[in-house]
């Protein structure tokens, strides 16, 4: 056993490697605007000062445009107010100090107690806080270069800010677009890692049901994204007239993205289960259809919140395959494959309702039990 296990590493090190790349370049896909827009802020920022206003070295101009920006797209006007307002008004607290009384060890230790004073003053938040400290800190600690203009680098930093902000305010963010699209990886990770159990299933194979198992613990990552990107939506849904009006499809993902949450939640005890029947080396053909046909209705749900389009196909699809979950469908099972099946059936009710239906409709399309039990209370949690 521990030679068979031995053995898999290579294999699961491959696996664990190739879908950590395959998530890093859909991060890049969805980041390419703000990967683009860094470069052309701190770049206009630099020029500026060194050709405008004759700086030498500018380098709070580009540092204070690409940290205003950001590398991802949940960065936009109101974390570039705040960054951009918290790295100028740092570098002035800097330079107001050290025109005081210069620079130097104990100088570095009371601007930064002043600076993290002061943004604690003027604003709870961390990112503002830790502007203004860092900022001040870099402008008591590198020399300013010769220049007849007062406060040069609160100009450098004001400069790259306000590129920052104009970026920000000039190119528009549709509110949708990144929760669509990370709607549409996550389902494509359910219908992933529901075909592998499948596989698993109908062959005994033990090995796709561990890479099963892999794959739906390494979701969470877009999860969370998918959850940060739509608290970024609906904020914008509220302040922004142009982003107001895909406030009802922002709510849908949301509510998509609950119980997408909790179907995986589920899976992750249904894989675990499935690589125990596997070790078995038992098949279980029927139950692989189930799993299947839950797979096709994922499909369709990601196709349908890739494109922002009707989800009635999805909902079909999910309401046929939920219709035979029948854990007394079989004489011969026992008491693990019918556990099973009412996991299988939480999955479904979950991604329903992801679909849109309520908990009423999608518990309306499952098959009656015998007993009167509410076995899709919720989900299971791990």
């Amino acid at each position: 056993m521990a030679e068979t296990r031995v053995s898999d590493l290579p294999r699961r090190g491959f696996s664990v490697v190739s879908h950590r790349l395959r998530m890093g370049l859909k991060r890049v896909w969805v980041n390419s605007g703000q990967l683009v827009q860094i470069p052309i802020a701190a770049t206009a920022a630099y020029a500026f000062c060194v050709y405008v206003l004759d700086h030498p070295y500018p380098f709070l101009a580009a540092v204070a445009s690409a940290v205003g920006i950001g590398p991802v797209v949940d960065r936009r006007l109101r974390r570039a107010l705040e960054i951009g307002i918290g790295a100028t008004f740092g570098v002035l607290v800097g330079e107001i100090l050290v025109n005081l009384y210069g620079s130097g060890i104990w100088q570095l230790a009371l601007t930064l107690i002043i600076g993290l004073v002061i943004g604690t003053i003027l604003n709870s938040g961390g990112i503002f806080i830790t502007q203004i400290a860092v900022q001040s800190v870099y402008v008591v600690v590198v020399p300013a270069s010769a220049t007849t203009m007062p406060f040069p680098r609160t100009l450098d930093a004001l400069t790259g800010s306000v590129c920052a902000i104009l970026l920000a305010l000039l190119i528009p963010r549709d509110a949708r677009k990144v929760p669509r699209r990370l709607a549409a990886d996550m389902l494509e990770e359910v219908d992933a890692v529901l075909r592998m159990m499948k596989r698993a299933l109908r062959d005994a194979d033990v090995t796709m049901a561990g890479r099963a198992l892999e794959r739906a613990r390494e979701t969470q990552d877009i999860i969370d994204s998918w959850g940060s990107s739509l608290r970024i939506s609906r904020e914008a849904a509220k302040i922004n007239a142009r982003a107001r009006r895909h406030a009802a499809e922002v709510t849908r993902l949301s509510r998509a993205h609950t119980f997408s949450d909790r179907a995986m939640r589920t899976m992750r005890v249904i894989a675990r289960r499935v690589v125990g029947v596997t070790e078995l080396g038992v098949g279980k053909p029927v139950i692989a259809d189930y799993v299947g046909s839950l797979a096709d209705g994922a499909k369709k749900l990601e196709i349908a919140l890739r494109r922002g389009t009707d989800r009635s196909l999805a909902e079909a699809a999910l309401s046929e395959a939920a219709g035979t979950l029948d854990p007394r469908a079989k004489s011969d099972w026992d008491i693990h494959d019918e556990s099973m099946v009412l996991l299988l059936r939480t999955v479904a009710v979950d991604l329903l309702q992801a679909a849109g239906l309520t908990r009423a409709e999608a518990q309306s399309r499952l098959p009656p039990l015998a007993e009167d039990a509410d076995d899709d209370g919720g989900p299971v949690v791990e």
